[in-house]
């Protein structure tokens, strides 16, 4: 404050201004306070405060203001004015900085009201300076060597406070700051702790390292002024509530940084114990909060009042509370109290019993680990350096507030958790924490908000696995919005209360109970158990919503199970190793088979090993199909899950029905079907399935029908897979019976073994043969039995799959995930690509930062097709795809997803064709795209004379147009279906490969796979290369142009996208071709198409030529003007502006862009971006390229792009010399003069060297005014030849659909 401010301050202090003075009343002086700010005097002695010297009455000093401020504090809280002295001076030796205390607190002895000087007592020094820097270099001064006030102590040594205070005026209020010093002994500390040093019977100097050492410089910030503080009751040694605060985002950055900070400076190595250690001391608090509001346990309340003994019992305490209370776990802890108790009846000396057993208790209870310990502790020398750390971790953590009803505050408080969890938590065999936006992907995918608005009942919902607790807080984090938004009348706790997590490490059960606090989720339950065992809080079918993570590959999981606990389980039988088995995974399935309700929905990442190995993989896989409808297989490759390599898949399931099970419903019907094998004539009820297998399956149903009725026929037997089967079966491959089902290797080593008996090589041959073929009739059964029931099972699934793949290569995994990972030594873990880093002031140079913070924030904008972490309902991002499948809708793949996301038939990813039938869920499905068509579908090569003919395998030469044979390549073939000019002919023409009007080519091979042409006289004598394929159609069946324009269409474009194999080179063979199938209406419907889309494609070549004309005429007029050019510009005067783009990286070229991008290439723009290098697009500007094939572009005002540092900008600043739309033609053909290339680069330099030609600014405007007109015509034409093919498609579908 300066003196300026006097009268302000006055006003805020509540004085009132009467004649010249300002006064103000309080109950504890004997006449009002005056203030005369004219004569800058305070009149303290009038009120009944005792002054030893004036000079803290005058108003001169800003420092007395300061005094003035404080002296109405201590009236205002009730201190008597008559106890109150200011400067009191004493002699405090040659070396020290001065001899006057602002103000000194002295009492009367207790009882005692008035009395004499000498019966007062000290009770408080106060030493006042201005803010800022004075006030700063006197406390540091303090820190130093005790100071001006450790030197009024030396004087008063029976003072218990000492205070250094500042106050200020700041936006209108008055802001106080102090620093106070209890330097009254603590006896329970000098008890306990020899080294501890007494204030009595020192100088000043020892006073001081007594506070240093014995006290570590402790002191206060509040317990003096607050309005909890009674007058004279000095020092807050009792917290309640209130005293706590919420943090914001930048007070949780300190604490984290804190928390590292105190690990370094203690050498705290062992970072999970450090953290697990912090979550016992979060439990603590949650629990002091909620059992102790108005009198906080958790606190240190500074070593006057506190010591680390008493502490760490009140945290034990605490902890032992929070254990039972919230996890049911009961904790050994013996309070002093109880041994206390235990002496109550003893009459032999208890005191000094009781103190010897008192000593070895706390030996036995401090002096080892415990729930405490960030160092390990045996001795009491451990204990006291644990106890260094413990006691900073605590006042770390006392003055937040954790239990609280504010959303941002729990996410403050979620982010703060979650970097410790990150720093702190390392995985270890088969556990691997889930990254948060996988947690948020999973969660996101599911139809949570239809649970919430369509369920009267508040749904279960469970995380058999839960690990650190990130999938209940992320699904308590969804579904708010949903229940405020359609359950107003259910309070939100309610919710919570029905969301259980299991978790069988001890450690990781409070971590997931800790972490449901801090995002205010309290009612969350979390039960320490085996989730595979039964528990009396977990009940089976009541789960509507399932996410986990489950363990997986923990061998001798079994053995921790009893047998009465493994009889649970379907998957166990007497013949599993229980030793080696390690595949719990598959248990879990089974348990969330068993948990969950009909229709509840699961996400649950699992090894993506469950989609294919044999053993107990694929009976979990019977399971799955069994019990749950497959919504979504999303398969997430190495790097999703750090450093591991670990490749899994998420299995997005919906439970079937539990009460009537289809499973046993269709059992029962394929057991009917096979067991009418000796009826004859058998009537077959839903013998359409049987129908759909046997089409599936390339059987004729009668051939199967004769087959279930106990006879192989030629026609079954010759099929691809029952002559599998026989190769099978009689062969004697080392492998042959690998993974057929147990049944069928039973049936044939019974038959083998009676094979190789005397008494079956007696029989006569007939019966052997007879004998043979039961035998394998009834292998083929076993078999095909198991077959049917499971395509059954699977064809009844009419929704259809999801199928989500990553990417395979490690930067294109880490732009889907939206993240990678960090392996830097102290900075390991996720990275999110889109933040950047951040650096505290407590970074130094030479050490590796610590982003871990910043990185947990990222997920707020993170770039990944999983979800949109600003609307987790975005339509085009992969979750809402799930999400839409899960509620039944129709799902359209957006374009941008088309790489990551398609769709299969469940019936479909499973081969029915092996004789090792193990259920596999293929990933990878070559769909079949076929058109949507009112009339019957036929194979393309059902439709074409003999068979498709390859090319001829010569070498292309030059020749003569008017006489020989062209050569038609796959190169020569335009995109809309013409020939280049680029005319060819070969050396030696055979016959075969003479082409005929109608026929049709296809390329099969490289990047022009799948394009057709159709051959017509018109095109001359022609003859087809080795690369192309050609089909030549029975006309009686189809008119070969009907069949081409089909080959225009979007469903003949989508098949060959799908079709195309191979990565260096894709292929289409004529095996694939003929394997198309198209829609065949009959003949009168073919014409009508051919004639409409003849009509399309004669105005498209109309329009064609007409642009090709126009192009022309736009050069003549060009030349034309230059033929008048009677002026010459340089590019380097006055009258343009010449610029280039930037750099465009890949991550700024976006979607949603604003600005499109322009390279080399001036015509045609790769991209949109956000930003651009220019700001002002009120004029024209001509582009050229810098380092590709010369070009140069015009473009209009007003219209936004951004050029990169291979384009140029030009802008006419003097339309009088030269239109910009006109200076592109001498441009151009200037840059042309100088061979502008690839090889000879257009640099700024070289165009602003470059001298044009133009004729008058009247001759340019004419010009100009007749290419707008004709620009204007080129711009239609090439739109209706853009449309051609939508206008084609139209046609198809009006006939065909």
């Amino acid at each position: 404050m300066v003196k300026e401010q006097i009268g302000e301050l006055l006003n805020l202090l509540g004085f009132k201004l009467e004649g010249n003075k300002y006064i103000k009343k309080y109950d504890t002086t004997l006449h009002p306070l005056q203030v005369d700010v004219e004569r800058g005097r305070i009149y303290y002695e009038n009120s009944g405060i005792t002054v030893t010297r004036e000079t803290t009455s005058n108003l001169s000093d800003p420092e007395n203001l300061v005094v003035l401020e404080c002296v109405d504090r201590l009236l205002s809280m009730g201190y008597s004015a008559n106890h109150i002295e200011l400067e009191p001076q004493w002699k405090l030796g040659h070396s020290q900085k001065g001899g006057f205390a602002d103000i000194w607190v002295r009492t009367y002895s207790d009882d005692v009201i008035i009395g004499s000087e000498v019966d007062k007592q000290s009770l408080l020094i106060i030493e006042c300076k201005t803010v800022g820097a004075q006030f700063t270099d006197a406390w540091n001064d303090t820190l130093d060597d005790g100071a001006q006030l450790f030197s009024y102590f030396q004087q008063e040594p029976q003072t218990k406070f000492l205070c250094l205070y500042t106050s200020d005026i700041v936006d209108g209020k008055i802001k106080s700051e102090y620093k106070l010093i209890n330097v009254q002994d603590n006896k329970d500390l000098l008890e306990s702790d020899q080294s501890a040093q007494s204030y009595q019977d020192k100088n000043d100097k020892q006073r001081y390292r007594v506070w240093r050492d014995t006290y570590s410089c402790e002191h206060a910030t509040r317990g003096l002024f607050e309005s909890d503080i009674l007058p004279y009751e000095i020092g807050k040694n009792k917290y309640t509530l209130k005293d706590l605060t919420e943090v914001d985002n930048n007070e949780i950055q300190k604490k984290y940084h804190e928390f590292a900070l105190i690990l370094r400076q203690h050498n705290v190595s062992g970072r999970e114990n450090a953290f697990d250690k912090l979550v016992n001391l979060f439990l603590a608090k949650v629990v002091d909060e909620t059992n102790n509001p108005e009198d906080l346990h958790f606190f240190w309340k500074g070593t006057a009042y506190d010591d680390d003994f008493q502490l760490q019992d009140r945290l034990q305490r605490l902890y032992r509370d929070g254990m039972m209370r919230f996890l049911k776990e009961e904790v050994t802890y013996i309070e002093n109290k109880q041994i206390d108790l235990a002496f109550r009846r003893f009459k032999n000396d208890p005191d000094a019993t009781k103190k010897t057993i008192k000593e070895y208790f706390r030996a036995l209870k401090f002096f080892s680990d415990n729930d405490f310990s960030f160092i390990s502790v045996h001795n009491e020398k451990l204990f006291r350096q644990n106890a260094v750390v413990l006691r900073k971790m605590v006042k770390m953590l006392q003055d937040i507030r954790l239990k609280t009803d504010g959303t941002k505050q729990n996410q403050f408080l979620g982010d703060l958790f979650e970097g410790f969890l990150n720093r702190g938590i390392k995985q270890s065999e088969g556990q691997f924490f889930t990254p948060m936006p996988i947690v948020r992907f999973i969660v996101s995918s599911l139809p949570l908000e239809h649970i919430i608005r369509d369920n009267e009942d508040i749904p279960w919902a469970i995380d058999y696995a839960c690990g650190a607790g990130h999938f209940l807080t992320e699904y308590a984090v969804r579904i708010k919005e949903f229940v405020e938004k359609y359950r107003k009348d259910i309070p939100l706790e309610e919710y919570y209360a029905r969301i259980t997590g299991i978790e069988k490490e001890y450690r990781l059960s409070k971590v997931s109970k800790v972490s449901a606090f801090m995002y205010g989720q309290d009612d969350i339950n979390i039960v320490y158990a085996d989730a595979l065992v039964k528990h009396p809080d977990v009940h089976d079918g009541k789960y509507e919503v399932l996410v986990a993570n489950p363990p997986y590959a923990v061998s001798g999981f079994l053995d921790t199970l009893t047998d009465e606990q493994r009889k649970h389980y379907s998957l166990y039988n007497a013949n599993v190793n229980t030793d080696k088995n390690n595949v719990i995974e598959a248990f879990f399935i089974e348990r969330a088979a068993q948990l969950m309700k009909t229709g509840g929905v699961a996400g649950i990442i699992l090894p993506v090993s469950m989609l294919n190995r044999n053993g107990m993989h694929a009976h979990a896989r019977e399971i799955i199909l069994k019990n749950f409808d497959i919504v979504a297989l999303a398969e997430f490759g190495s790097g999703t899950f750090g450093q591991t390599g670990t490749n899994t898949v998420t299995m997005f399931l919906r439970r079937k029905e539990t009460n009537t099970p289809d499973y046993e419903h269709y059992k029962y019907r394929v057991d009917s079907w096979f067991a009418q094998r000796n009826e004859t004539n058998a009537v077959y009820k839903d013998e359409y399935l049987l129908d759909c297998y046997c089409k599936h399956c390339d059987y004729k149903l009668e051939d199967y029908k004769a087959f279930i009725g106990g006879s192989i026929n030629d026609s079954f037997l010759n099929t691809e897979t029952v002559q599998a089967y026989y190769v099978s079966f009689f062969g004697n491959q080392r492998n042959a019976m690998k993974d057929v089902s147990d049944e069928a290797k039973t049936i044939r080593n019974k038959y083998l073994s009676r094979a190789n008996t005397k008494a079956y090589k007696a029989l006569p041959l007939l019966e052997q043969n007879k004998i043979k073929e039961q035998a394998f009739l009834d292998f083929v059964t076993a078999i095909e039995k198991e077959k049917v029931y499971y395509y059954v099972l699977a064809y009844t699934v009419s929704q259809p799959v999801l199928l989500i793949k990553t990417p395979t290569t490690t930067a294109g995994i880490k732009t889907f995930l939206g993240y990678g990972w960090s392996g830097s030594k102290g900075n390991e873990g996720i990275q999110y690509l889109n933040v950047g880093k951040s650096k505290t002031d407590e970074d130094s140079e030479d050490e590796e930062e610590d982003d871990t913070m910043n990185q947990i924030r990222g997920i707020g904008g993170i770039q990944t097709p999983l979800f949109n972490p600003s609307n987790l309902a975005d339509d085009d991002k992969i979750n809402t795809l799930i999400r839409k499948n899960f509620m039944g809708e129709n799902i359209m793949i957006p374009s941008d997803l088309a790489e990551y996301v398609s769709k299969a038939k469940l019936v479909d990813m499973i081969d029915f064709s092996r004789t090792a039938f193990n259920k596999e869920f293929k990933t990878s499905v070559s769909s079949v795209e076929k058109f949507d068509s009112k009339f019957p579908l036929v194979k393309l090569g059902s439709l074409i004379n003999g068979t498709p003919q390859y090319g001829a395998n010569q070498k292309a030469v030059e020749g003569n147009p008017l006489m020989d044979y062209r050569y038609i390549r796959i190169t020569d073939i335009n995109e809309d279906g013409t020939l280049n000019d680029d005319w060819k002919t070969v050396a030696e023409v055979e016959k075969q490969y003479i082409l005929k009007e109608g026929d049709v080519l296809f390329a099969r091979s490289g990047a022009t796979a799948g394009k057709a042409f159709y051959y017509k006289n018109e095109y001359g004598k022609a003859l087809y290369a080795g690369y192309l394929i050609r089909f030549r159609f029975d006309e009686s069946k189809v008119i070969p142009l009907f069949v081409y324009n089909l080959l225009c269409s979007k469903e003949y474009n989508d098949w060959v996208e799908k079709t195309k194999g191979g990565t260096a080179r894709q292929n289409i063979n004529s095996q694939q071709y003929c394997s198309f199938e198209i829609p065949l209406p009959p003949m009168d419907i073919q014409k009508k198409i051919v004639e409409e889309c003849e009509k399309v494609n004669n105005r498209m070549v109309e329009l064609l030529q007409q642009i090709q004309y126009n192009e022309e005429r736009k050069l003549h007029l060009f030349e034309d003007a230059q033929s008048k050019a009677n002026r010459a510009l340089r590019l380097d005067s006055a009258v343009f502006n010449i610029s280039i783009g930037r750099r465009v990286l890949k991550k700024e070229v976006v979607d949603t862009g604003r600005f499109d991008i322009y390279s080399a290439n001036v015509f045609e723009s790769f991209g949109k971006s956000e930003h651009s290098v220019l700001n002002d697009f009120s004029q024209p500007s001509v582009l050229w390229g810098i380092d590709g094939d010369w070009m140069v572009n015009f473009i209009g005002k007003d219209q936004l792009f951004c050029p990169t540092d291979h384009c140029g900008v030009i802008r006419v600043l003097n339309e009088n010399e030269v239109l910009s739309r006109y200076l592109v033609y001498p441009l151009q053909k200037e840059g042309e003069k100088q061979r502008f290339s690839r090889a000879n680069r257009a640099s700024t330099e070289r165009i602003r060297s470059l001298i044009i030609q133009v004729p008058s600014i009247e001759v340019q405007k004419e010009v100009v005014e007749k290419l707008s007109k004709i620009d204007e015509e080129i711009s239609k034409a090439k739109q209706y030849v853009a449309n051609a093919s939508s206008a084609k498609q139209a046609i198809l579908d009006k006939y065909l659909k």
